[in-house]
């Protein structure tokens, strides 16, 4: 897969996937090749609520950090103002767990991170119309498995349709 990403990545084809957690993808590929897939990855897209340490951590070095001007001011006898500069993190590891609902923090390419505000899409009119049809859905289905011919039902009428075939032995309809 590592292969393919990168040479239809450079065709400008986009891969999508989604992993749960961090160990989600080490557990199925393997440490090694699931950094390979993260480095291939166009866009990032982390949820909060990620409960690995490492992995928030992790998420936190690739944002970088920021430069942040500090006043300090002195009173007293030798009043005065010293000017400094201190680097922060743009997102620490627990704001990165911390990220609340219907937010990502989306990193593309060499872009700026993002933190995203996100509707779904059971959200507004068009949300209610689909909620609408699937509870129609819901309730067809469960109406039909209702009404449709029960599980002994379906198993006679195989045997017979068994018998009329000649398929049928005494040995299967005993059920050794």
């Amino acid at each position: 897969m590592r292969t393919r990403m990168a040479n239809e990545r450079a065709l400008g084809l986009a891969f999508i996937y989604a992993a749960q957690t961090w160990r989600q993808l080490a557990a199925i590929f393997g440490e090694q090749e699931a950094r390979a897939l993260f480095g291939l990855t166009n866009v990032l897209m982390v949820f909060g609520g990620s409960k690995d340490a490492s992995f928030n951590k992790e998420v936190s070095d690739l944002l970088g950090s920021v430069r942040v001007a500090r006043v300090t001011h002195q009173t007293g006898r030798t009043s005065g103002r010293t000017f400094s500069g201190e680097d922060i993190p743009v997102l620490r590891p627990e704001e990165v767990r911390e990220l609340p609902e219907r937010t990502a923090l989306v990193v593309a390419e060499n872009g700026k991170p993002i933190i995203a505000a996100l509707t779904r899409c059971i959200d507004g009119r068009r949300g209610k119309t689909l909620l609408s049809q699937q509870a129609e859905l819901r309730d067809r289905l469960t109406n039909t498995r209702r009404l449709g011919p029960d599980a002994r039902a379906q198993q006679a009428d195989a045997l017979a349709q068994a018998r009329t075939l000649g398929l049928a032995s005494t040995t299967w309809e005993d059920g050794r």
